[in-house]
């Protein structure tokens, strides 16, 4: 059984973070990427926006993704397309990224997740809006076909190694689909400095067991243990912590 790591709340606060109903169709977020055209807009942003599906493409020129990381730290940003016509079997495929003294960041190091969107017909409170809400964040395994006129954003995630070299790495992500082919810049900044494994600031977050489960449609307790363990092998990941760790072995 394979079950996919989904917590509102994590990805909320980490990860398609919170722009909310103000943010949403925001189109001064962002830049345009050298590969855009009428066919198919190409842009990228930071991790810290929702990306509604019919926002316009931002009006700012870049030349590259752009993501900045310290030493043992994963950082993301978002590379958003919008096909004119519909596009099929796209990939988005990671390289590896050259830096300073001929050091290499490997194609490992990047991983590309597909923002999915979830249809909210009653909004939690005025701060939001209903429609199709970013927040899943499965991994790109395979072929993925583009609705036409809809932007579809795509998670990179960097995970810097711990003995990276501190400067800028330069590499590429490869994009193609049936008829359609580019490559994207994208540069890592490495800062001078790490993150230690066991973070000086303790979080506490809240964690309900019994939802997950229900999510994961699972009931015998093998199940259940293994859902756990890969959402503590996600939380631990992200440097974050629950309130009760044991929730099937109870003191």
């Amino acid at each position: 059984m394979w079950a996919r790591v989904f917590c509102v709340a994590v990805l909320v606060c980490g990860c398609a973070t919170c722009g909310w109903a103000e943010d949403y169709l925001n189109a001064a977020s962002g830049e345009r990427l050298a590969g855009s055209s009428e066919q198919v807009g190409l842009w990228w942003t930071s991790s810290g926006w929702k990306i509604g599906r019919d926002r316009d493409l931002p009006q700012a020129q870049g030349k590259a993704v752009v993501i900045r990381a310290a030493r043992n730290e994963a950082e993301a940003a978002q590379l958003v397309i919008r096909p004119k016509a519909a596009l099929k079997g796209l990939v988005v495929t990671p390289g590896a990224l050259t830096g300073p003294s001929v050091a290499t960041l490997p194609a490992t190091c990047v991983e590309i997740l597909e923002v999915r969107y979830v249809n909210i017909t009653q909004p939690t409170d005025k701060s939001a809006v209903a429609g199709y809400w970013p927040d899943p964040l499965p991994p790109l395994e395979g072929p993925l076909d583009l609705e036409a006129g809809k932007n579809q954003p795509f998670w990179v995630r960097v995970h810097v190694p711990r003995d990276a070299k501190a400067g800028l790495y330069e590499g590429s992500l490869k994009v193609a689909a049936a008829g359609f082919n580019t490559i994207v810049p994208l540069r890592v900044e490495v800062y001078d400095f790490e993150l230690p494994n066991r973070m000086t600031c303790v979080t506490a977050f809240g964690f309900s067991d019994d939802l997950a489960y229900r999510y994961q449609g699972v009931t015998d307790e093998r199940q259940k243990r293994e859902v756990l363990d890969k959402y503590w092998a996600n939380y631990s990941a992200h440097h974050i912590s629950t309130y009760d760790l044991a929730p099937l072995d109870p003191i």
